[in-house]
Parts: C-alpha cells; sequence; structure tokens
C-alpha cells in the first residue's frame, strides 16, 4: 500500500507537466504570464506608492503604542520596498 501511494505522489507532477507541454496549453501559460506582466506595469504604477504610504503610516500607529513595534514595522515596509525595487537584480542573480 506504501509503494503504491509513493508511485501516485510521484506520478501526479509527472502528469501535470506533460499537461503542460501540450501545445494548446503551452499557449494558454504563455498568455497568462504576458497578462501578469500586464497587471505589474499598473501595479508598478499605481500601487506601490499607495502600499509604502500606507506601510510608513502604519508604522506611525504602531509606534504611538509601543516604539519598538513602530521599529520593526518600519524595516518591514523599508525592506520590502527595496526589494521589491531590486527585483530584477535579484531574478538576475537568481539565473533564471
Amino acid at each position: 500500500m506504501r509503494s503504491f501511494r509513493e508511485a501516485r505522489r510521484a506520478l501526479a507532477p509527472a502528469l501535470v507537466l506533460a499537461w503542460t507541454a501540450l501545445p494548446a496549453h503551452a499557449q494558454v501559460i504563455a498568455n497568462l504570464g504576458a497578462e501578469l506582466l500586464s497587471w505589474q506595469a499598473v501595479f508598478d504604477a499605481n500601487f506601490v506608492p499607495i502600499a509604502v504610504t500606507a506601510g510608513l503610516l502604519l508604522a506611525l500607529i504602531a509606534a504611538m503604542f509601543s516604539r519598538i513595534a513602530g521599529v520593526v514595522v518600519f524595516i518591514f515596509t523599508v525592506a520590502g520596498a527595496a526589494a521589491y525595487g531590486m527585483r530584477d537584480a535579484i531574478v538576475a542573480l537568481a539565473g533564471v
């Protein structure tokens, strides 16, 4: 019984990869990727400034209750914004 479960677990990723390799499915996946990139452009232009401003406002509110909480929220907001700004360099370092 155990070997059957292990075989089934190994077969599932293989079937998913075979399914995505079909030409029609590959085209759908490529179109989804292109759509995701267009959403990223809208996100970069419209949402990132709002997210950073909201993070800084949250840090200010947290600082009213605890200095440590305010510093932690501020550091995470700045680190998140920096990481998002450097995402192309991080992906290039990963070799993808």
